[in-house]
């Protein structure tokens, strides 16, 4: 396809299908170079029209207990501001779960063998117009200074790949990027296009070492106005400049963080907000219950929640031990107690990871954690598993975040193992804390509430023996075997062919019982009527990348 070809390829609209073209890589060696998107943006592309007509104007307010973790760095954060940077900050394109590019700040992208990418930026993209950056165009040294304070950034928790299979990030002119990596990666362009990953910094920022808990001058549709750590407000407001006509349609959006969720559902009440997520279902169902006006919106959850073993350090080094553990958890009574509304058993990969694609089917998962046995008859072959290991009223701690819903899981976990004669004491850190001490594996046991992966590459990285970081397996999990059929997946351009390897390897994982899934269930949101163009298909980090709502006020 020629530079002159002229396509939508506008974010949510240009859709290249990466797994074909990987696949023909593949076997395409020393063939001539690949194009995965070689298209330039109308200058005024198409656009599906919501119906009704969009009206524009107007200041969408969301209400949420969720703190920002680490402000409007876009790097960093892994709270509520993982809403609100997404329509700050630019991105070179994004992977969907289907494994899809979608175009943003690229026009172009080619790969010219399996370690090489360029990048090619479009024209018409600009930094919003405040310091540092003062309006002038994205430019390929942005997005490789960007690149690399990612990879080196002390807070950012998800930078294996970058640490370790991306080689060099290098700007080749002002519209051209050049990565290059160590070693074949299908992730490559996931990585590169992730919600955190991916965002563009001006390069003004990261050379004075801004402190961007603020936010800064990002190339998206909206721009920070206020970030009050103190009301704990956010405001951002539309962005004239930016490159996609049309859009956004509001002039604004605003996050409130409320101390509980009475607050939050009181103020919603009592319409200071046009938007709320829940703690749950029960929760979102009273909301809707008040009033008619109210719609309710449900979607998968990307998270889930796991019981991490040391399993080279007693009592846990016993196989018989974890497996004891392991089917005297009764997974259907903390979907009961713990996530009201429902929730689903998993294996390594979370089920709602791209329609289920990648994971093991529930009723193997259910079989395989013996959960077609009676909770009383796994209790008791437990026992008997700890009285052969000679583990009988074994002792030891479960680290966990000093978060209300996870004390509470920790506690009801807690209180079933005591049915098996287990002596277990809960260890409450702080979430840095918590933190700090799981990267370094410096527990016994520990709770763990994972980030919303949107593809099995850190769910499978997890049983690896280097870890979700590359500096060793926090678990003390050491098998070769496994290493051998996660490093093969990465590598594995055939969508197909992969998923086979890495449900084989799941077997094996679940097997290690080194990190016991509990269960992952679903998010639940409310909004006034009025709030419209919310599309509730849209899951994961895209349904952040919805610049297209209005409010039909």
């Amino acid at each position: 396809m020629t530079d002159d070809s002229r396509h939508d390829s506008t974010l949510m609209r240009a859709r290249v299908s990466r797994r074909r073209l990987l696949a023909s890589a593949s076997a395409a060696t020393g063939a001539a170079a690949l194009v995965l998107a070689g298209c330039r943006r109308s200058a005024a592309p198409p656009r599906t029209t919501p119906t009704p007509k969009a009206k524009r104007g107007g200041t969408l307010r969301t209400g949420t207990a969720l703190p920002l973790s680490y402000g409007l760095d876009p790097h960093a954060e892994r709270g509520t501001g993982l809403a609100i940077c997404p329509r700050v900050y630019g991105y070179l394109h994004h992977v969907d779960m289907a494994d899809e590019v979608q175009m943003d700040h690229a026009e172009h992208i080619e790969q010219l063998d399996a370690l090489t990418y360029d990048f090619r930026l479009s024209d018409d993209v600009r930094f919003q117009d405040m310091a540092p950056a003062s309006g002038r165009a994205v430019t390929a040294d942005d997005v490789a200074a960007s690149i690399a304070r990612f990879r080196d950034h002390a807070l950012v928790v998800d930078n294996m790949w970058h640490r370790t299979v991306l080689d060099q990030a290098t700007a080749l002119d002002s519209r051209t990027l050049r990565v290059t990596l160590r070693r074949p990666n299908v992730y490559a362009l996931r990585n590169l296009g992730d919600i955190a990953g991916g965002a563009i910094l001006p390069r003004e920022a990261l050379e004075s070492f801004q402190d961007l808990r603020g936010g800064t001058a990002g190339s998206g549709p909206f721009s920070v106005q206020t970030a009050d750590t103190t009301a704990q407000r956010w405001r951002i407001v539309r962005n004239p400049s930016y490159y996609r006509r049309g859009v956004p349609h509001l002039d604004a959006m605003e996050w409130r963080v409320f101390e509980d969720d009475a607050s939050k559902l009181a103020a919603f009440e009592r319409h200071e907000l046009d938007q709320v997520d829940h703690r749950d279902r029960s929760e979102a169902q009273f909301a809707q219950d008040t009033n008619a006006d109210i719609e309710l919106q449900t979607s998968p959850g990307l998270s889930w929640l796991s019981l991490g073993l040391r399993i080279n350090a007693p009592p846990f080094e016993d196989p018989r031990v974890r497996e004891a553990i392991d089917i005297a958890i009764d997974r259907d009574a903390l979907i009961r107690d713990i996530a009201p509304g429902g929730g689903t058993v998993l294996g390594p990969v979370n089920p709602h990871i791209a329609d289920g694609f990648w994971a093991l089917a529930e009723d193997d998962v259910r079989r395989a954690l013996e959960m077609d046995r009676s909770i009383d008859d796994r209790r008791v072959r437990a026992r008997l598993l700890l009285g052969s290991a000679s583990a009988g009223g074994a002792s030891f701690a479960i680290s966990v975040p000093s978060i209300p819903r996870m004390i509470d899981l920790a506690t009801t976990v807690r209180d079933q193992l005591s049915r098996i004669g287990l002596d277990v004491r809960l260890e409450e850190l702080d979430q840095t804390s918590w933190y700090f001490r799981f990267r370094r594996g410096s527990f016994q046991a520990t709770l763990i509430s994972h980030a919303p992966y949107e593809s099995p590459e850190l769910p499978a990285r997890f049983y690896h023996s280097a870890g979700i970081d590359g500096t060793g397996n926090p678990f003390g999990l050491r098998e070769p075997g496994l290493d051998e059929l996660i490093e093969r997946a990465e590598a594995e351009p055939d969508r197909n062919a992969r998923r086979l390897v890495l449900q084989n390897a799941q077997v094996l994982m679940m097997g290690t019982r080194s990190m016991l899934q509990l269960f992952t269930s679903a998010g639940y949101s409310s909004a006034w009527k009025s709030v419209r163009n919310r599309r509730p298909e849209v899951i994961g980090s895209f349904a952040q990348y919805n610049y297209e709502q209005w409010l039909d006020a």
